[in-house]
């Protein structure tokens, strides 16, 4: 059975235009590249693997977004 991971409502004002990291239903990180993001989370949580980390590119405007 597949674990689905929460996906917390994303403030686009706050984070538009930007990669947000999300772990465990939380924001952990944003910036603007995929690599800060990454290296920012890494810092704030070095035990949590890279697979168990989503990273979601924040639209600048408001969009809808499903997720299957």
């Amino acid at each position: 059975m597949r674990k689905t991971s929460k996906i917390p409502v994303i403030d686009v004002k706050k984070y538009g235009g930007k990669q947000v990291a999300i772990v465990d239903g939380k924001i952990a990180a944003s910036g603007r590249t995929l690599e800060e993001v990454i290296q920012i989370v890494k810092k704030r949580i070095p035990s949590k693997p890279l697979n168990e980390i989503r990273i979601f590119s924040v639209p600048k405007t408001l969009a809808v977004i499903y997720y299957v």
